[in-house]
């Protein structure tokens, strides 16, 4: 197989549920923080930690979407 290898993360359902709350409020809070900034004054980063905050919080809604796959396959 061809391409980036993929790392196998297995969560509980309560785990990757709150994972996900907790990604989903960092980059609401990174939001927040581009709203506030000022370009001279911190700007780069709270971009930064916008990008890393909504990357985070895209692959943990994927991985919930898998696990949901995953346990719906399985009959549970």
């Amino acid at each position: 197989m061809w391409g980036k290898p993929r790392a196998a993360v297995h969560w509980g359902p309560e785990a990757l549920d709150k994972a996900v709350d907790r990604a989903r409020l960092d980059w609401q809070h990174a939001r927040h923080l581009m709203d506030i900034s000022e370009p001279d004054d911190g700007l780069e980063d709270a971009i930064y930690y916008l990008q890393l905050t909504e990357k985070r919080y895209m692959f943990l809604l994927a991985q919930a979407k898998r696990e949901r796959e995953r346990r719906h396959a399985q009959g549970g």
